[in-house]
């Protein structure tokens, strides 16, 4: 009896774990090199606590003339009688795919659940776009290719449609010496192969076999992402110089990431997990965490964006070793007089780049006395690198390789921008403890003089603390800076968004021992609001907007050319 229950026991932990493993995953081929996943049902009920129903929203879209009332019977027909079970999530999946004449194929499928095969067969048959067109059955699927590199296939349980996109490129002939166009590529046989192998693969040839994709499951969410380096390995192959084990380096490399609507911001938890020698580098050349005092005395309150890094510069170090090319890329700088020791030992790690004031440009003519300052333009925005020195044998070495190229100008201790960066418009200075590059030279002078304390929100700074890099970004700040030069139509949109977001704050840790663990929120103004309800709001207006603009090109185009718009025009 005890063993009895125990073999229940276990057998209801495994299925409860299968159960963790959408169904749909033994469709997506495991070199699949993104894919996004969404969970209808899940943001459906969130949006109905929050008192929008779908019936709301698309009206909202909709309005009531004649043009869409048609666009909306269409929409409804194809939400009620398409077959489709809008219930299940959705899985946006991406390969890339090399030919053997080198050129490449990107795919992008779209897989959602399907609840009446006949149905669907019968919805597609009374579309316009469907004449001429046969739905061709296989033992596995049925499908039909609407266009050019366009597929719709389907089972009892799935619908998949695929955008495949073949480019081509003219092939160099050595021996006539001169580019050729490669044979036409089959892109419909290639497209049928790809598809008839979703449904006919074996479990082990999918990403139901890829624990870190089935694993990202187990915490519940509103969506997903997943991503491989192992779609990258076929354009490796492509390089004209190949490196010792840079494909071991590169293969095996994942990135997934929970997606989830809260109250107030929209947050996205991502995991990173390197292989095994990618894991001994960052191990070996572990990285300290970001130093805040670089941002601390920024002169400005109107702060537009953030980027901090601290990383440990020998791990560039460590990479060139493992990848055998160390005497390599010191052979190749030998006649410049420094070394890849010199290079990633000039700095010491720390970085930290501020942007503020950031607008569209424009006079201010309440500050303009006279015609030619009227014409002269407001500086686009103020900002900050700061980029401490590490080695400093090293740094100087770099910095009067430059000035010796006419790059920079030394004084003294000093080295400043030479002509080619002054006609840029930024103001570099450097010595043996700090390489600054501002907007100006007066910000410049103002950060070092730490007269002024940054305005950032105090909720972000406590978010950045122990992190290794840093991003934020002050999207309702932005937006005010726009608006203020801005025309009345841009400024209808600005104000929408403006009253929708507040900031982004990215951050990522160092590695400790197994994975990456990195986060971003993208914070609302409304925050006791669910964000996906808040966000919503924001989309419709924008559907809204674009169908009205595309209604107005139409009409310009009726009016231009009564009879259609000539093939020649469509074609360029």
């Amino acid at each position: 009896m005890h063993n009895f229950l125990l073999v229940v026991m276990v057998a209801l932990v495994l299925t409860s774990c299968k159960n963790n493993t959408p169904k749909e995953a033994k469709y997506i081929p495991k070199d699949a090199g993104f894919v996004l996943v969404l969970d209808p049902q899940q943001m459906q009920d969130k949006l109905q606590k929050g008192g929008i129903s779908i019936d709301t929203l698309i009206s909202r879209v909709f309005k009531k003339d004649s043009s869409d009332a048609k666009d909306k019977a269409h929409f409804d027909d194809l939400r009620d009688n398409a077959g489709i079970n809008w219930g299940n999530q959705v899985f946006l999946f991406m390969q890339q795919k090399k030919s053997a004449d080198n050129s490449q194929a990107n795919i992008f499928s779209l897989l959602g659940g399907l609840k009446d095969a006949a149905k669907l067969e019968a919805f597609l048959k009374k579309q316009d776009m469907m004449k001429g067109k046969e739905i061709k059955k296989e033992k596995d699927y049925s499908y039909v290719v609407m266009h050019d590199g366009v597929m719709v296939s389907w089972n009892d349980q799935q619908v998949i449609i695929t955008m495949y996109n073949h480019t081509q490129k003219p092939v160099y002939d050595t021996v006539a010496m001169t580019f050729k166009q490669p044979a036409p590529a089959h892109t419909e046989a290639e497209m049928k192969k790809e598809v008839e192998h979703y449904y006919t693969q074996k479990v082990n040839e999918s990403l139901a076999d890829v624990e870190i994709f089935t694993g990202m499951f187990k915490e519940k969410a509103d969506g997903y992402t997943y991503s491989s380096t192992n779609s990258s390995l076929a354009a490796l192959s492509m390089m004209p110089l190949q490196l010792p084990k840079l494909e071991e380096l590169v293969k095996d490399n994942y990135v997934t990431s929970a997606l989830s609507f809260d109250d107030g911001k929209i947050v996205a938890k991502s995991t990173s997990y390197t292989n095994q020698l990618l894991s001994s580098v960052l191990k070996q050349y572990a990285g300290p965490t970001v130093n805040l005092s670089m941002i601390e005395n920024y002169p400005s309150q109107n702060i537009n964006g953030i980027l901090l890094a601290a990383f440990n510069p020998e791990i560039f170090g460590g990479i060139l070793k493992q990848l055998e090319v160390e005497g390599l890329v010191n052979n190749f700088l030998e006649k410049s007089g420094f070394t890849s020791q010199d290079l990633y030992k000039s700095l010491k790690g720390d970085i930290a780049v501020i942007v503020s004031d950031l607008n569209i440009g424009g006079t201010d003519p309440q500050n303009k006395h006279d015609e030619l300052g009227m014409m002269k333009k407001k500086p686009i925005a103020k900002m900050i690198l700061n980029a401490p020195v590490g080695d400093k044998a090293s740094f100087t070495k770099i910095m009067d390789k430059a000035v010796a190229q006419g790059f920079l100008v030394k004084q003294n201790n000093t080295y400043k921008a030479g002509e080619l960066m002054s006609a840029l418009g930024l103001f570099m200075i450097a010595d043996d403890k700090n390489l600054f590059i501002a907007s100006d030279s007066a910000t410049y002078r103002e950060y070092i003089a730490k007269s002024s304390k940054a305005m950032i929100n105090k909720e972000a700074l406590d978010m950045f603390k122990g992190k290794s890099t840093v991003f934020y970004f002050d999207i309702a700040n932005t937006l005010n800076g726009f608006s203020r030069d801005s025309s009345g139509s841009f400024n209808h949109s600005i104000n929408t968004a403006k009253a929708t977001f507040k900031d982004v704050i990215a951050t990522s840790d160092n590695f400790d021992g197994k994975s990456i663990k990195a986060s971003i929120e993208i914070r609302m103004q409304n925050e006791k609001q669910n964000s996906l309800v808040t966000l919503t709001s924001l989309l419709t207006d924008i559907a809204v907007d674009m169908r009205v603009m595309a209604k107005k090109e139409k009409e310009t185009e009726e009016k231009l050319f009564p009879g259609g718009v000539p093939a020649i025009i469509r074609t360029n």
